[in-house]
Order: C-alpha cells, then structure tokens, then sequence
C-alpha cells in the first residue's frame, strides 16, 4: 500500500517576483532545475520563558535527518499559505492553528543549490505544552524546546546541528530579538 509520503507533491512553478507561472511540478524538478517555489515556516515563541519551539527531523528523511528545524512545508499544487500553515501545522504537530494567533514575520527570498524558494515565516507568540502535541513520525523523531539564545549561538556557528544557516537567517533573528526584547520590557 502506499503511504501519503511516497507521493511526490506538485508545486505551483513561480516567477523571480514570486508571481504564478499556472505551471505545476513534481517537487523533484522543482529542486532539480532549481525553480522558484513557497514554502512555509511557523516559529513557536515562548517569549515569557526565552524558549523556541523546534523539531528534529526524523532519522529517515533524505534532506537534513536528524538535524533541528521549524514547522515547515513546501506549498503544495493550489493551496494557499494559510491552507499550507494550517496543514503543517496539524500534519507534524497535530494542533490545529486556528486555536493560536499567527502573525506574519517575513518573507525571505532563498536563492539556493536546488532549492530557490520564497519562504513565507510566520509565528505564534505562546507556550504549547509538549504533551500536547502528537508528531508526525514519519517526518519527526522528537519535539523540544530550546533557550532562544542558545538557538542563535548555534546558527551563528553553522552547527551542523540545526538547518538553520545565519547567512539566510540572521535577518529573522534581528526580528525574533525584538519580539524577545518586547516582552521582557
């Protein structure tokens, strides 16, 4: 039988502008002929405790396993961001995003070796408990909660240990400082 994750997903095709061509792809042509595509990024904030929220990626994913990452997805075929958020948020955490108040953080154009995407981040400005949460297997080996500065250091340094690169990242930091900053004024 085959499994939701065999299928390969198709992706609206965009424009260096980040406008529709109307043109869907498998996702490994996408990546492949490096075309440009949305994705989406949730960022879990508890900003009373400092803290971020953040998955491993399972052990068996072919891209970054093992490594620490957002909630996040590629925008597959129609949908739109929303219906993409919503999705990845169920899909890998099991909560429905509409119990939450999202906020738009940025959007960031990716120009990367087989991977030009715009990547529409977003957060949400709360404490979830774990025990609340019921992953996705298949894509996640484990959810956590880590020191927001500790997050940084780490991206700073490269480390290997997060997907997260500070030369694509370090204008969501700027931001995600603020946001830190603001609460504890």
């Amino acid at each position: 039988m085959e499994k939701v994750a065999d299928k390969e997903e198709m992706l609206m095709v965009l424009n260096e502008d980040g406008t529709s061509t109307g043109r869907l792809e498998k996702r490994s042509v996408v990546h492949r002929d490096e075309l440009w595509h949305n994705e989406v990024a949730i960022w879990v904030l508890d900003t009373e405790h400092g803290k971020v929220l953040l998955q491993r990626r399972s052990p068996n994913k072919k891209q970054n396993p093992n490594k620490l990452a957002l909630c996040a997805g590629h925008v597959v075929g129609t949908d739109n961001i929303e219906d993409t958020l919503r999705a990845e948020f169920f899909e890998e955490l099991g909560l429905d995003i509409s119990n939450y108040e999202v906020n738009k953080l940025t959007v960031l154009k990716r120009e990367m070796s087989n991977n030009n995407n715009f990547s529409h981040s977003f957060y949400i400005e709360k404490f979830i408990p774990l025990n609340e949460m019921k992953i996705q297997e298949e894509e996640l080996s484990e959810v956590l909660y880590m020191d927001y500065d500790e997050l940084k250091k780490l991206v700073k340094n490269n480390d290997d240990s997060v997907v997260f690169k500070w030369q694509t990242y370090e204008n969501i930091f700027e931001m995600l400082d603020k946001i830190f900053e603001n609460k504890k004024q």
